[in-house]
């Protein structure tokens, strides 16, 4: 399968993005640093929770950021910044308020460039394949999961989390170069853009926004406690914990993104995020590596198929003119879930244990993975109906 197929500039976007992304894997070992300077599980949850406050207070602007301004001047600004901020990371040595400024801008830079990256990618990939190609673009952030605990263990015993650092300063350093050799894309659709709320309250947008955070929820449980979780419990590591989610989420989308702009959606993402609870459900009861492994594996698969279907629908239910605020709000309901489950899941570990946190979580999701279900079809059917037309 020839890359070209997705665009002319999907080769350079898809090496952009990867290099882009694993700075970000290899920091799933910060909460690791933090606790070695002396905070707590709920501290760091605390601290998450602060960066997505900051972010979605930061939200509106974002989003009209990127329905206004190019892409790729975004992602040159931000990815300096980006640089710049991981590099005095080495300077901060005390749990204080320097590292906490530093943490909040990291976060809230990463974000950006996220979100800049996708829209790009939707801009760029030729609607007949934009879910597969999305499903494919989405394997430049699960490479660097897969490779970038098992790197930050090694980097981290053979150098500190000082090494750590530099090492994902400079890979930032070599995708800030590839983007300046990407093309300026426009960023205007045929009809006007409205504002950054109305995405956020569009009607059948509405179960897509309820999923997600339940999602979201999932997924920054896992990679926010993940690493004290196997420190804890003395099974396993968090670089072979998500080694195996990252090979299991890249296998999904490479066999299974062929098929994604040709069947329903609706039914993958019940089943696929149902099969998150299931696996977060796995982990609270994990007593064993080999448990362990497979509740990697199975979170994974979920999150391989999850991702490119959520990001897909929003892309095609948005204006083409708003599809910068769209995604901006998509994103945005990771910070949400930081906001709200990061706290509540850190409490949850400190009143209880991890058991219970985690096996809370993964009810959730099963249970709104089927409200969701319900909730879309009867949506979808009252808008043909009615006679709605669906948005560019």
């Amino acid at each position: 399968m020839s890359a070209h197929r997705f665009g002319p500039n999907f080769p350079r976007l898809f090496t952009a993005a990867l290099f882009q992304e694993i700075p970000f894997a290899l920091m799933i070992h910060l909460p690791g640093h933090l606790s070695d300077l002396g905070a707590t599980e709920a501290l760091i949850g605390v601290l998450y929770a602060a960066s997505a406050a900051v972010s979605l207070l930061l939200r509106p602007a974002m989003g009209r950021l990127l329905d206004l301004t190019h892409r790729r001047t975004i992602l040159l600004v931000g990815g300096l910044v980006n640089m710049a901020v991981i590099f005095s990371l080495v300077t901060a040595d005390v749990w204080g308020p320097y590292l906490w400024v530093l943490f909040l801008a990291w976060r809230i830079v990463q974000i950006t460039l996220f979100t800049a990256m996708l829209t790009y990618g939707a801009d760029s990939i030729p609607v007949e394949r934009r879910t597969q190609g999305l499903a494919i673009f989405g394997l430049s952030g699960l490479i660097p999961i897969a490779i970038g605990g098992y790197v930050g263990d090694v980097v981290i015993d053979s150098f500190g989390f000082d090494g750590l650092f530099v090492l994902a300063g400079v890979i930032g350093l070599v995708s800030w170069l590839i983007v300046r050799t990407l093309p300026t894309l426009p960023v205007r659709g045929r009809q006007p853009r409205r504002s950054f709320w109305a995405p956020l309250v569009q009607r059948n947008m509405l179960p897509l926004w309820f999923v997600a955070l339940l999602f979201a929820v999932g997924i920054e449980s896992l990679f926010t406690f993940t690493r004290t979780y196997v420190d804890e419990r003395q099974i396993g590591t968090a670089g072979a914990f998500f080694a195996a989610y990252g090979i299991a989420a890249a296998l999904t989308r490479i066999v299974g993104g062929q098929f994604y702009d040709r069947i329903p959606h609706r039914p993958l993402l019940v089943g696929s995020i149902a099969a998150y609870g299931i696996g977060l459900g796995i982990m609270a009861l994990a007593g064993s590596e080999v448990s362990l492994m497979l509740a990697a594996i199975v979170t994974g698969t979920a999150h391989g198929a999850v991702f490119p279907l959520l990001s897909s629908e929003v892309v095609n239910r948005a204006r083409i003119s708003e599809r910068g605020s769209a995604m901006t709000v998509f994103t945005s309901l990771f910070d949400i879930a930081l906001l709200l489950g990061a706290p509540a899941v850190g409490f949850l570990i400190v009143g209880f244990d991890y058991l219970v946190a985690f096996a809370a979580v993964g009810a959730t999701l099963i249970v709104g993975a089927v409200v969701y279900g319900i909730w879309d079809r009867r949506m979808v059917a009252g808008s043909a109906l009615v006679g709605e037309e669906s948005l560019e």
